[in-house]
């Protein structure tokens, strides 16, 4: 062998060696290797960061669920990286896509059930990509999400779609308003293809959140025909938990397996409207170029732990969430990771991705994004809700005699890989092993004392070491059309 021929062989063996071992480094995060801060914004990616309201894990075929719910969901998560162990913030709207779009948790950024406000002191992701150069866009359909409750910071350009201007035609349905609310996102990823500027659309869909009333052709894709049509439409009709919780609404097993059929198809059509999404960046030639991320805020209860919609649970009904992404440069395809991941993880990967400088935003660090190489897995995630202010006030005023001290109370949740502990401040806490225990049903607080303190410690100390925000005063400042838009939701009277 000559000395050129021997040279050549070298290079060859140690180029292999090299890529076994990144392989052997990348098993376990699905992530592919990158120069340190990612890619340059200049060249970064577009990112499409898709919220499905109330969709929980389990009710994704991808995820394990029985029917074919989401098969284009499912195709998505074949050519990228499926998280399988994902949890929310908290059980509802607001302070869940708080976390989601500054990588804080509720009470860091001061975005909570006392508040209903997500504070203008806070940097968004859109921010810190719209000062990077990037294009921001924002197409909301829950009204919690509106601009005067704070999070149109940083959009160049954001739609509230509960508004009349922006319905389709008068006395549209849920469904005709969020299939413009896709088209409305098509048209301004098309326009920001076309300008060949870096783009960030943030697509926030609400057609899984009660009431499910699903348009009829998906009716008929998942409900029995042994179904009578009035008590479908009965059930069409419960918009949230409160009456069930005061007792003033009943509702029997079957009662709950139609609701079940009814939430599948609309699980079913929020498929259908992320799979649109995706076809556009497609269409564009530019899907490859863009960092897909598939979503949710928080789960729903139909039933489960005796509970219907998501409010005052942090039961894996309600906490699980999907978590997807989509970017071939940096996320392997086929891909599903175990590790314990949360929404505060998501801000901080897109920055990662995009190659944008997370700088230190004054309430503590945030996580290392899911690419990062020196991201250590979580040994346990969290989640948090302060006192359930609007849901008392309902209570109070339709139903007076339900005593609301039952549910007047701080809640804290901690899972670990076999443990979860929900802490209800001065009510007491539930303990579950959910490797024994996946639903949760078998309270073994009192069985397990030193598992009980162990994790209340961390949760205490957790507390302490994140620096909760001063919060300000409860936002109450939201128009006419916002507040009709959250009591079709159940959430407000």
């Amino acid at each position: 062998m000559s000395a050129k021929q021997f040279g050549h062989r070298l290079k060859q063996t140690i180029v292999v060696f090299l890529v076994a071992v990144g392989a052997v480094c990348l098993v376990g995060h699905g992530c592919k290797r990158s120069e340190p801060g990612g890619s340059p914004v200049a060249g970064g990616p577009n990112v499409l960061l898709i919220s499905l309201d109330t969709a929980r894990a389990d009710f994704f075929s991808c995820y394990g669920h029985e029917r074919a719910t989401t098969p284009r969901i499912d195709a998505l998560a074949s050519e990228g990286t499926l998280y399988r162990s994902a949890y929310a913030t908290n059980f509802w709207t607001l302070p869940s896509h708080a976390s989601l779009l500054t990588g804080l948790y509720p009470g860091q950024a001061g975005a909570t059930s006392e508040t209903n406000h997500l504070p203008e002191a806070v940097t968004t992701l859109a921010e810190r990509l719209g000062k990077a150069g990037y294009r921001t866009g924002a197409v909301v359909c829950n009204a919690w999400l509106s601009k005067a409750n704070g999070f149109g910071q940083g959009f160049g350009d954001f739609v509230e779609m509960w508004r009349r201007r922006n319905a389709p035609m008068p006395n549209s349905t849920v469904a005709e308003v969020e299939q413009a609310a896709v088209d409305r996102a098509v048209s301004w990823m098309a326009r920001r293809a076309a300008e060949r500027a870096p783009f960030f659309v943030f697509v926030n869909l609400n057609i899984a959140h009660l009431p499910y009333d699903p348009p009829s052709e998906w009716q008929a894709r998942f409900l029995s025909p042994r179904w009578a049509v009035d008590r479908i439409s009965r059930l069409r009709g419960v918009t949230g938990m409160w009456p069930h919780l005061a007792g003033a609404i009943q509702l029997s097993a079957s009662d709950l397996r139609i609701m079940r059929e009814l939430y599948e198809a609309e699980i079913a059509l929020a498929d259908d409207f992320a799979g649109q999404l995706v076809d556009a960046l497609k269409a564009d030639g530019i899907l490859d170029e863009t960092l897909v991320i598939v979503t949710s805020d928080h789960g729903e209860n139909i039933g489960d732990h005796g509970m219907i919609d998501h409010l005052l649970s942090m039961y894996d009904s309600t906490i699980r969430v999907p978590l997807i992404i989509r970017y071939p440069d940096r996320f392997d395809a086929g891909v599903v990771i175990d590790d314990l991941v949360s929404l505060v993880d998501v801000a901080p990967t897109i920055l990662d991705v995009c190659g944008v400088s997370d700088e230190a935003s004054g309430r503590g660090d945030r996580p290392a994004g899911l690419c990062n190489q020196e991201r250590a897995p979580r040994s346990f995630v969290l989640a948090e809700n302060d006192r359930p202010m609007n849901g008392i006030d309902l209570l109070r005023k339709d139903f007076p005699s339900f005593d609301t001290s039952t549910i007047d109370h701080r809640m804290r949740m901690i899972r670990t890989r076999g443990h979860k502990l929900i802490w209800r401040v001065g009510a007491g806490v539930e303990l579950f092993d959910v490797r024994l225990d996946p639903g949760e049903l078998n309270d073994v607080a009192d069985d397990r004392g030193s598992v009980r303190e162990e994790l209340l410690g961390e949760l205490r100390r957790w507390s302490e070491s994140t620096g909760r925000r001063e919060p300000p005063a409860r936002f109450d400042g939201l128009d006419a059309e916002t507040l009709e838009q959250l009591r079709s939701l159940g959430y407000v009277e």
